[in-house]
């Protein structure tokens, strides 16, 4: 980490720079990405300014405090970094912890492969031709066949009908109109 630091309208003195680069030790707590700092105290009239520039990965990250001595300027100003870095970490924590694009398509996908599947229950079609039957016929060819059902035109009513085997042993019929 490259530290910077400028003095306007005042002259640097080891403690003044000893204590800035004591309080940027605090800040360092918080993120190990820093690049460089560029720390720029200043002052005007009875107006002492500390700003600081902190460049991170490819984030810059300002503050500026204004107090009545550089030492109290410092602790705000530093202050303000660390919460501004909060703020960063967060914002970066949600959006790593978000899940990508990709992912998401993945993910759609294989829900809709599980809809398919769970769709898809009929194992096996037949296709067969609707032949005009009696009842009786009907039950007849059922019977012959060993199926648990027979589709069919009735002669009678010239409608399609459905009779099936119960559990009971006897017979049933549905009529489709």
């Amino acid at each position: 980490m490259k530290v910077n630091i400028t003095a306007r309208h005042l002259e640097l003195t080891p403690a003044l720079r000893e204590y800035a680069e004591k309080r940027l030790q605090q800040v360092k707590k918080y993120t190990s990405k820093i690049t460089t700092v560029h720390i720029i105290f200043n002052v005007e009239k009875d107006r002492h300014i500390a700003e600081v520039i902190l460049h991170i990965s490819r984030n810059k990250i300002n503050a500026r405090a204004i107090a009545g001595d550089m030492y109290a300027a410092i602790d705000i100003v530093m202050d303000k970094i660390i919460k501004q870095l909060r703020r960063h970490k967060d914002r970066v924590k949600e959006h790593r912890d978000m899940p990508s694009y990709s992912m998401l398509e993945n993910l759609v996908q294989s829900e809709r492969k599980k809809n398919e599947e769970n769709e898809s229950r009929v194992e096996d079609i037949k296709e067969v031709m609707l032949q005009r039957h009696d009842t009786n016929r009907a039950l007849d060819i059922m019977e012959e066949k060993k199926l648990g059902f027979w589709v069919f035109e009735d002669s009678k009513t010239e409608s399609v009908s459905i009779v099936y085997r119960r559990d009971n042993g006897g017979y049933a019929m549905i009529v489709v109109k």
